[in-house]
């Protein structure tokens, strides 16, 4: 029942993250009649956390590809620290 419940959390914060990250370009072009946001990125920012602190002084004032994929990358090692904690959990029961 717990890696069930493991399973489904880390699945809903994949999916949330990467529509985030998809939120972000179209946004920008004004896609599908959606007003141009440039608080667009807030929700992958957030999702990124805390890695997206560290990871966006890498980039510096590059392009906005290069922050997208280290907010991907930090909403990488949450997932795999949320599976990690799963397993921990599965492993006390």
């Amino acid at each position: 029942m717990l890696r069930r419940i493991c399973v489904v959390v880390v699945v809903i914060y994949q999916v949330l993250g990467a529509l985030s990250l998809l939120l972000v370009p179209l946004s920008a072009m004004g896609a599908f009649g959606m007003e141009r946001d440039p608080l667009a990125a807030v929700f992958a920012i957030l999702l990124a956390l805390p890695w997206s602190l560290f990871l966006d002084r890498l980039g510096g004032d590059g392009s906005t590809g290069f922050h997208l994929a280290f907010l991907a990358l930090g909403m990488v090692i949450n997932a795999v620290l949320l599976l990690g904690l799963c397993r921990l959990a599965r492993r006390g029961d």
